[in-house]
């Protein structure tokens, strides 16, 4: 899930973005809140990942085992 300033994560020019890519491929679902894309004017620069919303953040961040902050 990438929230807030996160979201530049998901990116051109990102220096994580190749691997974001590669997890993706991998199988790993990646959340990238419009909303927050919106507030920074980044909507059509993203790259990686499902642009969602809180709700669908927050609630599967609810049902997860595990949640890992960084």
């Amino acid at each position: 899930m990438l929230v807030n300033n996160g979201v530049k994560l998901a990116v051109i020019d990102s220096e994580v973005l190749d691997v974001l890519k590669r997890l993706e491929s991998e199988g790993i679902h990646i959340m990238v809140c419009g909303t927050c894309l919106g507030h920074f004017d980044l909507l059509d620069q993203k790259r990686v990942g499902e642009t969602t919303n809180m709700l669908d953040i927050v609630t599967a961040m609810q049902l997860a085992v595990k949640v890992i902050n960084i």
